[in-house]
Formats: structure tokens, C-alpha cells, sequence
């Protein structure tokens, strides 16, 4: 039977993969409804609130259901709503289906970090961190080059992406069943007890534990990274076009940002167990901002292409380092839950309000202004964390 910390990592691999597609074939719903580019923002905008504000009910789901359980409701959910749809009658339908599915997706990583973090030790968080989030890159690989090379094309009548819905709804459906079955019926139950993570005092995260400025400051610096490189890559095709550069070799700048991402979870995560959170952190931001300054200034393919690779491996090799970071103060187990739930609602919430700001900058002023926002950004990331007491003691897990 499948050991819990594989099951993760698969979960990991398919939610992320299913999460990553959604962009790919709302583009080929769009077109086959005859909607606009505009439905499709909305759609996402939505998906992402959503997601973000259930990855409040965190500490419920963990007490209730335990991890386990809840991942696999999780994924389910997402199978379900792929399924449906791949039968919907119009973008409006098709929308509210990707909304339903994705709307576990904070949750789960919540859930995830919140387990990886009550259970690795600390000497060894840094790398299964790393491990953690670098792994759900490699589901985002297949999942989204199926999806964008079978949704171009039509079977027996049916759209491309019809049939990819079906193909990935079944799938998730059937293997989500099917762990279901097999480990939380099993007579050695696996993860039947309530989390180790979980409080019996209430469901939901106890924002109480913002009054502590050492909360508040490795929050501070979440969400400061959030603003200096979560929108990177969405705006990246924009300042490509701004200087003039062919977009038939953007992929290449895509493909040289995720492998850079990829690489960077693995290895800052890595060097947090050797040097510490905090150094890693700085020497990441400040070298986000020094790159992010290159990608503006520079000319050269050859060293726009370069500068994309690196900023992917500083821009999310810094999202283990974070989720690192975050649990530093904590001295109760219970409150992992809280802290995950609370910093990435924070993260979330950021998100949602910088992509409508940069998107306004960028087409008002121009997209390298909001390239040099990220670098000063950036910077200013560092600050919260130097100020984190030195002589916290977090408990020995």
C-alpha cells in the first residue's frame, strides 16, 4: 500500500498539474463559445478568491477529517468538476465547474505544508520543503502539454478540450476513489486521527496571533515576495513584446523560468538547512531585484534568456524558504494550521489586488514600470526578516 508521504507527493503532482491547465482550456473554450479574453479573467480572478478563502476553513478540515482525508476530498472535488466540464453548454457553466474544482487548492497546500511541517524534523524541513513544492512542478509539464496539444484538435465531433476534460476528470476520479477506498477503510488506518496540528478550540485560524510582531513580520515579508515576483511570469510576455522580441521563441523564455523554478525549490530549500531561513531569504530578494533590473535593461537574447532562468530559481526557490520561515515562531504544534492559513490567505489576497494594479500601471505607463516596482519590492522584502528576533526557539519537531 502506498506510503502517506508518496500519496502526498502524487496529490501534489495532480492538483498542481489540473491547477496549472485551467488557463490552457478556458483559451480553447473561449474561442469555441465565441466569448472574449475578458470572461476568462474573470473566471480565474474568481477561482483564485475562491481558493483563497477556503484556505481559511484550514484548521477545520484538519481536525475534522484529518490530512489524509482531506486531501483526497480535495482531489476529488477536482475530478468532479473537470468531469462536468467537459458536457458544459457554455463559458458561464464552464466556469462555474473550474471555480468549484480549484476551489481546494489553497486548502490543500495549506493542509500539506501544515502535515510536512508537524512531521520532518527540523534540521530537515528546508529540504522536504523544497522537495514538497519543487515535485508539483512536475505535474504542471505533462498535465499542461496534454491539455494544450490534444484541445487543438477535434474527435468524432467532439472539442479538444471536451476531451480533455473527460480524460482528466475520469482519471482524478477513479484514482481518487480508489486511494479512498484502500487506505481510509483499511484495517491499518492511515491518518484516521484527527491531525497532530489540530486544536480543539476552534475551526478556524485564530488571526489573535497577528498581535505578535513575530508573526507578523515573517507575514510582512510573504507578502512583500508575493508582490515582487508572483507576477513575473504573467507579465513577462508583455515586456518580451515591449522590446521587440519574436513570439514564436517566447517558449523558450517560459521553458527557461520553470526549469529555473523547478531547480530553485530544490536547491533553496536545501541551503535553508545549512545556512538558515533568513540568509537564504536575503541573498534571494536582493538577488530577484538585481535580475529583475537586467530582464528591464537588457538587449541581448542571450541574456534575457539567462536572466529568466535565474529569476526563476530566485523568484520560487524562495516559496519553501518562505513556508520555512513562517514557522519559526510557532511554539504549539496546533498552530501551524493557523499560521499556514493565515499567511497564504495574506499571499492570496496580494495577488488578486497586485495583478489588477500592475495590470493597470503596465498599460498606463508602460510594462517595465511594474518590473521596476518588483525590484524595489524586492528589497524591501529582506527588512522584515532582519528583523525577526535571533533568539526564537521554535518547538523540536
Amino acid at each position: 500500500m502506498f506510503k502517506q508521504h508518496y500519496l502526498f507527493n502524487t496529490f501534489h503532482i495532480i492538483i498542481d498539474g489540473l491547477f496549472a491547465s485551467v488557463p490552457i482550456l478556458l483559451s480553447f473554450m473561449i474561442i469555441s463559445f465565441g466569448s472574449s479574453e475578458k470572461a476568462a479573467g474573470i473566471i480565474i480572478s474568481l477561482a483564485i478568491m475562491v481558493s483563497t478563502l477556503t484556505g481559511l476553513s484550514t484548521k477545520f478540515f484538519s481536525q475534522k477529517f484529518g490530512s489524509l482525508r482531506t486531501l483526497i476530498m480535495i482531489t476529488l472535488l477536482y475530478g468532479f468538476g473537470f468531469f462536468i466540464t467537459a458536457f458544459a453548454p457554455n463559458i458561464y457553466f464552464a466556469g462555474f465547474c473550474f471555480i468549484t474544482a480549484i476551489a481546494g487548492y489553497g486548502l490543500f497546500h495549506n493542509v500539506a505544508f501544515s502535515y510536512l511541517t508537524s512531521n520532518s524534523g527540523r534540521q530537515s524541513l528546508g529540504k522536504v520543503m523544497g522537495d514538497f513544492t519543487a515535485i508539483g512542478d512536475i505535474g504542471r509539464i505533462p498535465f499542461v502539454s496534454f491539455a494544450g496539444f490534444i484541445a487543438a484538435f477535434s474527435m468524432l465531433g467532439f472539442s479538444g478540450w471536451r476531451i480533455v476534460c473527460f480524460t482528466y476528470g475520469l482519471g482524478v476520479l477513479l484514482f481518487s476513489g480508489y486511494i479512498f477506498v484502500s487506505t481510509c477503510y483499511k484495517k491499518e488506518k492511515i491518518d484516521q486521527k484527527k491531525s497532530p496540528t489540530a486544536a480543539p478550540t476552534s475551526h478556524f485560524p485564530s488571526f489573535s496571533l497577528l498581535r505578535n510582531p513575530q508573526y507578523v513580520l515573517p507575514i510582512s515579508a510573504n507578502i512583500l515576495d508575493a508582490i515582487a515576483s508572483d507576477q513575473i511570469f504573467i507579465f513577462l510576455p508583455f515586456l518580451l513584446f515591449a522590446k521587440g522580441i519574436d513570439p514564436r521563441i517566447i517558449g523558450s523564455f517560459a521553458l527557461a523560468f520553470t526549469l529555473g523554478c523547478f531547480l530553485g525549490k530544490v536547491a533553496c530549500g536545501r541551503m535553508v538547512d545549512t545556512f538558515g531561513t533568513r540568509k537564504v531569504f536575503a541573498i534571494s530578494e536582493v538577488m530577484m531585484a538585481i535580475l529583475l533590473v537586467i530582464l528591464v535593461i537588457g538587449q541581448q537574447l542571450y541574456i534575457i534568456v539567462g536572466a529568466s532562468l535565474l529569476l526563476g530559481i530566485v523568484t520560487k526557490g524562495t516559496v519553501p524558504v518562505v513556508q520555512t520561515i513562517i514557522t519559526e515562531p510557532i511554539r504549539e504544534k496546533h498552530n501551524y494550521d493557523d499560521i499556514f492559513a493565515i499567511s497564504n490567505f495574506c499571499r492570496g489576497t496580494t495577488n488578486m489586488i497586485t495583478s489588477l494594479l500592475f495590470g493597470f500601471i503596465a498599460s498606463s505607463f508602460g510594462v517595465t514600470w511594474i518590473y521596476d516596482i518588483m525590484a524595489i519590492i524586492a528589497v524591501c522584502a529582506v527588512m522584515p526578516v532582519l528583523l525577526m528576533a535571533k533568539n526564537i526557539q521554535p518547538i523540536a519537531l
